[in-house]
């Protein structure tokens, strides 16, 4: 299966955005983390050693482990006759391991994965902030700018965005990890996070292949600052203390 990878460039302009697109399919920098080393290591200062093409899912790619009568999946297989039935048994051999509940990967991979690539920023946008939004990737994202964290995020429902600042014109590194494992234990047979309908297919691909489906888009666009005159300072709905300033 292949899945869209999209990154778009909007470019602001006085009568609102043009968007101009920027694909960054092709060919990524990559890295599995099955130890979780990687942010004590600092990967994100260091070029990833291993390369996947974008868009991609990772299994069809060869990435991950070889499917097994003991792959940790993401729900329960409540029928167990699947591990002892007779019938069954052909489809319990290594190399032809079939799971009859959902679709079987040649491929299972959960635990934390990282991305990169270079970025380019055009002299013509100096000055313009940048968000890199990640659509609802599976599930936990980090994101840097070379050496910067811009942040985490663990929604399931709503893009992952995150705010670049305003980079020097340029040649930039973005480095994303991305996690696929329970992050919130809300259950594993929680259809949105289960292997039980990855078929559908925004989920399946998040689930196998750790997580980025797309990344849908560097936004850049003019900074609006907000000076203390613009603020002002507004009552709670009680009426009896002071709220946020905007």
């Amino acid at each position: 299966m292949q899945f869209g990878l999209l990154l778009l460039l909007l470019v602001s302009v006085s009568s609102g955005f043009s968007a101009q697109a920027i694909s960054l399919a092709g060919q990524w920098r990559f890295q599995l983390d099955r130890t979780d080393a990687g942010v004590s290591e600092r990967w994100f200062e260091r070029g990833l050693p291993d390369k996947i093409d974008l868009p991609g899912s990772l299994p069809a790619q060869g990435v991950g482990d070889a499917v097994t009568t003991n792959t940790s999946w993401t729900g329960t297989i409540v029928d167990q006759s699947w591990f002892t039935a007779p019938e069954y048994a052909r489809y319990r051999q290594p190399g032809n391991v079939k799971v009859p509940f959902w679709l079987t990967p040649q491929k299972y991979y959960a635990g934390a994965a990282w991305y990169q690539r270079e970025i380019e920023i055009p002299e013509g946008r100096r000055g313009k902030r940048v968000v890199l939004s990640l659509e609802r990737p599976h599930w936990e994202t980090r994101v840097w700018l070379d050496s910067r964290i811009l942040g985490t995020n663990n929604s399931l429902a709503t893009p992952h965005e995150y705010d670049l600042g305003q980079p020097v014109p340029g040649r930039h590194t973005v480095t994303i990890r991305v996690d696929n494992r329970m992050i919130v234990p809300i259950g594993e047979n929680s259809h949105s996070i289960s292997d039980h309908t990855r078929e559908t297919g925004m989920v399946s691909w998040a689930i196998w292949s750790c997580g980025l489906r797309r990344l849908y888009g560097l936004k850049i666009c003019r900074c609006i600052p907000i000076s203390r005159r613009s603020r002002r300072a507004f009552m709670d709905a009680s009426g009896t203390r002071p709220g946020a300033m905007l």
